[in-house]
């Protein structure tokens, strides 16, 4: 019975070695656990923390950088709002004002009808270099003072044997420098011996004064002055004609013109001293200056000048009768009327003596504020239109011009008046804060879209 118990025993102890054999090897699971815990409560190293400090530095620089940036470039909402409130302020009262087809104020819309003067005739004269052939030629012309919206024009008409025929290099009526038209040769070429030139300025001085002419070289001959009143300042004369030949009896010219206008011409010829006539005028039209400079008899280089009128139509024909022998040559255009102050180009900007805070001469039209500037202006300072400084706004400063600028099918009218305007006004403040509004005014729809 003993033998059993044993190796019970033996089973037991067996068992029991099998588990010290197990457990040995658990301090060394416990060990490596105990060392992972250890590492993971270390936290960061020395250096670690240098580069997340050094990283997150550079960062932060460049996101104060980057609003410091912002801060600088970008306006302050209140000054901006001012800013805004001054040009919108401004820009009302600008397109709030009249915009008539004349200021009136500008010069000749006192003495304006609606209707408008009819072009009329004001004074004549002539004047001619005899028989010998010069660089220059001076007559006296008397410009009446009484009309408005004048116009001088002059004819010159001119023979030479020189190749080729000289022309005016310069004209001045009372020291003013006059404009070139046209001018016509009678076309044989290369031998041409007459030519034809028209000359004019707008608003001449009145009273007497001279028309002085210099030649490119000496010539001979005879020119002509006709002022007129009632003519349109800023378009006065239409599309010039022309026409010239060799021989005929008769020097000729069509022009297209239109009711309301009047056509002057000019026109020279070279006759024989046999001949002895000055030209002859067609019907319909007025003589205003007819003259001859003669060599003497038996001569064929007389030179014979003249200039005439006639009520614009949609096709005048200007004639005149020469010698059977004659060279020719003739200039015409249409004078435009100034139709009173529904066709006067009323000037843009103030006229004299006007401002914005005036008593008497106060802005009364859009563009009077045209070139306006309040520190410029006097008084200086955003102001209310009483001229009372409103307090508060020294560091403003608005600007407004006007200009015409057509508006979709709204543009000019047939004499050149804009009837829209662009008005831009801008207003600059503290910090380099601007503000620009731009605004159209039409003459009669002040918010008409294009």
């Amino acid at each position: 019975m003993s033998v059993p118990s044993l190796s019970l025993k033996s089973q037991v102890s067996s068992l029991k070695f099998k588990d010290a054999l197990s457990a040995s090897s658990k301090p060394n699971f416990r060990l490596q656990t105990s060392n992972l815990r250890l590492r993971k409560s270390k936290g960061l190293s020395l250096v670690e923390l240098v580069v997340f400090i050094v990283i997150v530095s550079a960062a932060v620089a460049g996101i104060i950088g980057v609003i410091d940036v912002t801060t600088r470039s970008s306006a302050d909402p209140m000054i901006h709002k001012q800013a805004l409130a001054i040009a919108e302020a401004v820009m009302e009262e600008v397109r709030l004002m009249p915009f008539t087809h004349c200021d009136p104020d500008d010069a000749g819309a006192a003495t304006a009808d609606a209707a408008g003067a009819p072009i009329a005739f004001d004074a004549a004269s002539q004047g001619t270099t005899g028989s010998t052939a010069v660089g220059s030629l001076t007559f006296p012309h008397a410009v009446g003072a009484a009309g408005t919206r004048r116009i001088l024009v002059v004819g010159v008409n001119l023979f030479s044997t020189a190749d080729p025929l000289p022309t005016v290099s310069s004209m001045t009526y009372a020291g003013q420098s006059m404009i070139f038209l046209a001018a016509k040769n009678d076309d044989v070429a290369p031998n041409t011996r007459i030519r034809s030139e028209m000359w004019y300025i707008t608003a001449p001085a009145s009273g007497a004064n001279n028309i002085a002419i210099t030649f490119s070289a000496n010539v001979r001959a005879v020119a002509g002055g006709m002022s007129y009143t009632g003519v349109h300042q800023t378009t006065p004369l239409g599309t010039a004609a022309t026409a010239g030949a060799s021989s005929g009896t008769t020097a000729t010219v069509t022009v297209s013109s239109a009711a309301g206008e009047l056509v002057v011409d000019t026109v020279g010829a070279r006759e024989n001293t046999s001949e002895n006539q000055s030209l002859t005028k067609g019907a319909g039209q007025t003589q205003r200056y007819n003259g001859v400079s003669r060599t003497g008899t038996g001569s064929n280089s007389n030179v014979v000048g003249a200039g005439s009128e006639e009520a614009g139509a949609a096709s005048v024909t200007m004639s005149w009768t020469v010698g059977t022998s004659a060279r020719w040559a003739i200039v015409a255009a249409p004078l435009k009327p100034a139709g009173g102050c529904a066709t006067l180009t009323e000037a843009i900007g103030p006229e004299a003596g006007e401002t914005r805070y005036g008593s008497t001469l106060a802005f009364d039209n859009v563009n009077d504020y045209h070139g306006f500037d309040s520190n410029t202006a006097v008084p200086s300072g955003i102001r209310y239109i009483d001229s009372t400084l409103i307090d508060g706004l020294d560091g403003y400063r608005v600007t407004v011009s006007v200009a015409g600028q057509p508006l979709g099918a709204i543009g000019n009218d047939a004499y050149g008046t804009p009837q829209s305007l662009l008005v831009t006004v801008t207003v600059t403040g503290p910090g380099n804060t601007t503000v620009t509004l731009n605004g159209y005014r039409t003459r009669y729809a002040p918010n008409d879209l294009p």
